[in-house]
């Protein structure tokens, strides 16, 4: 029997505690550069956007904001809420924001997600006049030398849809803002840092990769699995280098 069909962009709560556990956060460069940015203090109201099981908040929330999230997935959602994170259960796009309620609207590896031809004039009604958006993603570096070669291998040979399309170009977002005229001409800034994994650490990050999550299942595994043989024959660990991708703009 074939597996029921999945929307892509809500599938990560088929696997919250999994996400959890393996999705990296950030360092703390980045939210050092959106609160300087922003020239946001302790007290101010933020708003997150697609904000998962927290990968993003905890940085925010340690610098003193009051940050309240949108995650439409009740998974995830419950996950954020036991951290003690004030979250609404729904989208974007179904929200109604207080007018300038916000001195800070942020959205981590969330806004590609995100629907409707007027998203950014939405952002720029919650902001308060002066306030800062700042959208951001990790983008991991592709591996090189013979590790690179032997993965892209066994990406071609188990999931040959998946090789060739590059989703990692961002210039849209930059572009978006500057569209629109509630916003300063955009900044883009990135952040570079490093993480190291197992085998069984990389494998289960790649289960919470919403294209790795919609193959069916016994695809997904043989891939995983080959994917592990691969971090096998060279070590058992990885060292990826994550830039992370950040647009930045203020509400005029």
């Amino acid at each position: 029997m074939s597996e029921p069909e999945r929307e892509q962009r809500l599938v990560f709560g088929e696997i919250a505690e999994q996400y959890d556990a393996y999705r990296p956060s950030y360092p703390d460069a980045l939210f050092d550069a959106v609160v300087d940015f922003g020239d946001l203090h302790a007290g101010d109201r933020a708003l997150e956007i697609g904000a998962g099981t927290g990968k993003a908040t905890g940085g925010f929330v340690a610098r003193g904001l009051d940050v309240h999230a949108l995650e439409p997935s009740p998974g995830m959602a419950a996950l954020l809420r036991a951290k003690g994170v004030e979250t609404e259960e729904v989208l974007f796009e179904s929200w109604s924001p207080p007018a300038g309620g916000y001195r800070l609207v942020y959205a981590a590896q969330a806004w590609h997600w995100v629907g409707g031809g007027d998203r950014y004039e939405k952002v720029a009604a919650a902001l308060a006049p002066g306030g800062t958006v700042a959208l951001f993603w990790n983008k991991g570096r592709e591996w090189t030398g013979p590790l690179g070669v032997d993965n892209d291998a066994v990406y071609a040979q188990q999931a040959p849809e998946m090789t060739g399309a590059n989703q990692w170009q961002l210039e849209w977002v930059r572009d978006g803002l500057a569209a629109c005229d509630a916003f300063e001409p955009p900044v883009k800034r990135t952040v570079t840092w490093n993480c190291s994994y197992t085998r069984d650490e990389w494998t289960q990050l790649l289960g919470t990769h919403s294209d790795h999550r919609i193959l069916p299942a016994e695809q997904r595994s043989r891939l995983h699995s080959a994917v592990g043989d691969v971090i096998d024959r060279h070590g058992g660990r990885v060292d990826v280098v994550y830039d992370v991708e950040l647009y930045l703009s203020r509400r005029v």
